[in-house]
């Protein structure tokens, strides 16, 4: 079992549309388009997609385990995110490295969007940004490279007492000593008493 589809309900779809076609560095797969006049459906309290404008971004494609985002298009779905109401928390990418990681910095950097927060994690080095409703989307990179090391890892003292580990204040500084030949494992280590 793989996560398949992670579906956001927005009240700006060409809004959200071109913001994630440009962090995610893809085009939309499919996108639907309702009349004005069409009024969605109550299906246990869902609606159906065929009732909403919406659109949906393949991020991989490794049948059957296909991977989408999806934004849909509610009706009275509020333009501003509200705070201390349940939700998305975050939603993750993650990036085959280190490299990876910070091209895609470097990308959205050139195209004026900037991380909120940057972090490294400890098993993981993670750049944070807000989409236009508000969601928090993380790309990342593992810091360990096989699995058994980063599940050793997590199942150390440190990690349980630390899941955040710690706050990067300065993403350029970082990504400048990953470019003058810092190596990605020495930026990537935490220093764990």
């Amino acid at each position: 079992m793989k996560i398949s589809e992670t579906i956001l309900k927005t009240g700006q779809l060409e809004v959200m549309k071109p913001w994630y076609r440009r962090v995610l560095g893809i085009e939309v797969l499919f996108e639907h388009f309702v009349d004005a006049a069409t009024r969605p459906g109550d299906y246990g309290g869902q609606t159906r997609a065929n009732d909403l404008k919406m659109c949906f971004f393949r991020i991989c494609n490794d049948y059957p385990y296909t991977q989408m985002i999806g934004l849909f298009e509610e009706p009275g779905t509020a333009i501003t995110a509200a705070k201390g109401v349940p939700g998305l928390h975050h939603m993750q990418f993650m990036m085959p490295d280190l490299d990876t990681l910070v091209r895609k910095y470097e990308v959205l950097k050139a195209d004026g969007l900037r991380p909120h927060r940057t972090a490294n994690h400890g098993v993981m080095f993670s750049f944070y940004y807000r989409d236009p409703d508000g969601n928090n989307v993380e790309f990342s990179a593992q810091n360990f490279p096989t699995l058994e090391a980063m599940t050793k890892f997590m199942s150390g003292a440190y990690f349980k007492a630390n899941p955040s580990g710690i706050e990067i204040d300065d993403p350029d500084a970082f990504v400048a000593r990953f470019r003058s030949g810092v190596p990605a494992a020495e930026l990537m280590r935490l220093e764990v008493p």
